[in-house]
């Protein structure tokens, strides 16, 4: 026998990967972890008859448990990366909140100063004196309490106006960096599965004296198998969001890098 045929080196890199299901929330990928933790008992089991496949498979399972190990740090740090972006978007839409409550204040503020001057016993007083001091009318008085209640509304608008743009760009930031975070994972996840191949493969060498045959590099194989789940942005995507030309309408085709779509984006290089 030349070469495994219960576990090649690229079954057992597919195998490590769906096992990572265990550490998601969704049932479908804990289920596929399962039963493919099924499939690799059967191996160890089905590897007993043969001296050769026994090395080689327990060695393998092995490495395959060692590397599961490290995808599972890696997958705590992402989550840690994405509880901290959160934490921290979070303290800046606090501070939005206190913006809108200053600005809805200081219109509030500005909208009752007519009240406080004319308005009332108090207020008659008040307004008599500072219309015999200042040469002032009550006509004129209340012109300039309308001008103050017209001012506070117009700040409280433009607060307002000038929160909701920075809480949209709040989110896009977000999202971009949690995608970044994410992007960053899939590398180091690469990076694993790479580097167990290889492991794998040395073990392969150690017990059939030669390497296992395939077609392709290594790195085209983990490439494959990852492809799918890599963000997709436009090329442009980081550039941009340095130059500070993105806006959150133009978002959707930024973050998905719609090939025929992104063309027509206004911030399109190609």
């Amino acid at each position: 026998m030349s070469q495994t045929f219960i576990l090649p080196p690229v079954s057992a890199v597919r195998m490590v990967w769906a096992r990572t299901g265990m550490f998601s929330n969704d049932e479908h990928s804990k289920i596929s972890a399962v039963l493919t933790e099924a499939a690799l008992k059967n191996i160890r089991e089905r590897a007993e008859a043969d001296d050769k496949e026994r090395k080689y498979v327990n060695s393998a399972i092995a490495t395959m448990d060692a590397t599961l190990r490290s995808l599972d740090i890696i997958h705590k740090g992402r989550e840690l990366n994405f509880e901290e972006n959160e934490k921290l978007r979070k303290a800046y839409l606090d501070s939005v909140k206190e913006n809108l409550e200053f600005g809805k204040k200081a219109g509030d503020f500005l909208k009752s100063l007519p009240a406080m001057v004319i308005g009332g016993t108090g207020g008659i007083t008040v307004g008599q004196y500072l219309g015999q001091y200042f040469n002032i009318s009550v006509i004129r008085l209340w012109a300039i309490g309308l001008a103050l209640a017209s001012i506070g509304y117009i700040v409280n608008l433009e607060v307002v106006r000038l929160m909701r743009k920075r809480t949209q760009m709040l989110y896009v930031a977000q999202d971009y960096e949690r995608s970044l975070y994410y992007d960053q994972y899939v590398t180091r996840v690469a990076t694993t599965l790479t580097s167990l191949y290889l492991d794998l493969d040395r073990i392969h060498k150690n017990v059939f004296e030669q390497s296992y045959s395939v077609d392709v590099e290594v790195s085209n194989i983990i490439g494959e198998m990852l492809k799918g789940v890599r963000p997709t942005f436009c090329k442009y995507i980081h550039k941009h969001i340095r130059e500070k030309k993105i806006k959150p309408e133009l978002w959707t085709l930024c973050e998905t890098g719609k090939e025929g779509a992104v063309e027509k984006c206004p911030c399109w290089e190609g």
